[in-house]
């Protein structure tokens, strides 16, 4: 009777492989290369074309990206003020991909969502399949959120409501959070209320200023 040996080499014999050559063994599992190039497609995916090459260019702003990166806990929250067209969402979208990949880097997981006020309050109101009951929750659990252009668009008593829920959960919990607004500090209380401006003050203010880009770009 043939050895196992022999019979595994007459079995590569037949399959035309060569059992004197050594299979080289799979590279072990690098769970950071994993997260980084996996959270990198989903960036490249998700992200609009428009704000594809974003990039955190203010100081303030990346000094505080980096000193939530070595501490999350200790700066989570970040407002930025301005008027339109001065390049908060472009900031906002650098400022993600950096503490996102950050996130990768140190192998923790991050559940991120980007979404406008006005894309969310349409979300929220009340719909014939009741899906606005449950579309708060992605918001107030995501481990990190951009709520861009704060204060813009139609509020009702129930999307005003969630807004007060969503900013009250995440500055409690100190979860990392990067607000925008058009708005000066007056005409976002009267349209959000002091109870979330004082929230969303909580933390670092960055005032972002200059003429509307979209127009110095002029035409193509």
């Amino acid at each position: 009777m043939s050895s196992v040996s022999d019979a595994i080499a007459d079995l590569a014999a037949r399959r035309g492989l060569d059992p004197g050559v050594d299979i080289p063994p799979e590279p072990p599992f690098d769970p950071v290369e994993w997260r980084t190039a996996t959270y990198t497609a989903i960036l490249d995916r998700e992200i609009p074309k428009t704000f594809a090459g974003a990039a955190v260019t203010d100081p303030a702003i990346l000094r505080w990206a980096t000193g939530h990166l070595a501490d999350p806990a200790g700066a989570p929250w970040l407002l930025l003020t301005g008027n339109t067209g001065v390049g908060k969402t472009h900031q906002a979208y650098g400022v993600l991909r950096l503490l996102v990949l950050g996130a990768a880097q140190a192998n923790r997981r991050c559940r991120w969502r980007f979404v406008t006020h006005p894309e969310m309050n349409a979300e929220l109101r009340p719909k014939p399949d009741d899906s606005h009951t449950s579309a708060l929750g992605v918001y107030l659990e995501a481990d990190l959120l951009v709520l861009d252009d704060v204060g813009a668009g139609k509020s009702t008593d129930w999307t005003l409501d969630s807004l007060i829920r969503l900013v009250d959960h995440r500055w409690s919990h100190r979860m990392p959070t990067i607000y925008t607004t058009n708005l000066d500090a007056d005409q976002l209380g009267q349209t959000v209320g002091d109870r979330v401006l004082s929230r969303l003050a909580d933390g670092t203010v960055v005032a972002l200023s200059g003429r509307d880009r979209r127009w110095m770009r002029g035409p193509s």
